[in-house]
């Protein structure tokens, strides 16, 4: 018995022609098919009915309906602003580089942010860099042991008799405590 050859699949690019192309950035910005088809295509001699389906066929062809949905992820990603472009905005603000369009007597005039506009495109800054000093780092040392105390506190359940019942003996409690203390700078223990 001979062994058939196996058949290569071909695996050939669709590409979008230049009529398809203008079809989908006509859809893109109109949102129907129809007219889209009618500004990329010659449809003179051609019946309403037929322009429809034709219009319909071309949007879904592979080529075409990958062109139009990575346009419009494009398009909502360009809406969407970017860390760094955040962060150059607070900082135009902070510094007063980024001017503000006010109406005065005499017209429109450009003007730095106020000193409160300021401080917090600061604040917000600050609140978005990392921070590696020590003041700052114990500061959040003792507000997670303070917010694990308070938690255990309150953390109760009832057992079998109805009674309600604390999980974490008061050892515990005392040592959270003298955590705390001593974060804050040697407490009494």
């Amino acid at each position: 018995m001979k062994k058939k050859a196996k058949k290569k699949k071909s695996t050939t690019i669709l590409r979008l022609t230049p009529k398809q192309k203008q079809f989908a950035d006509k859809f893109i910005e109109i949102g129907n098919a129809t007219e889209a088809y009618k500004s990329a295509y010659v449809t003179d001699r051609m019946k309403p009915g037929t322009i429809n389906t034709e219009a319909k066929r071309t949007r879904r062809l592979p080529p075409v309906n990958d062109y139009i949905n990575k346009r419009m992820k494009q398009i909502e990603d360009a809406k969407i602003p970017k860390q760094k472009e955040v962060l150059e905005f607070l900082g135009g603000v902070m510094r007063g580089t980024l001017k503000i369009t006010v109406e005065t007597d005499e017209g429109p005039k450009e003007i730095p942010p106020n000193w409160k506009n300021r401080i917090d495109a600061a604040k917000e800054l600050l609140k978005r860099m990392p921070m590696d000093d020590p003041i700052t780092q114990a500061q959040l040392r003792k507000l997670n042991a303070e917010a694990t105390l308070a938690e255990s506190r309150t953390n109760e359940s009832q057992d079998k008799s109805g009674r309600m019942r604390k999980l974490i003996s008061k050892k515990s409690d005392k040592q959270l405590e003298e955590m705390i203390q001593s974060i804050e700078g040697g407490g009494n223990k």
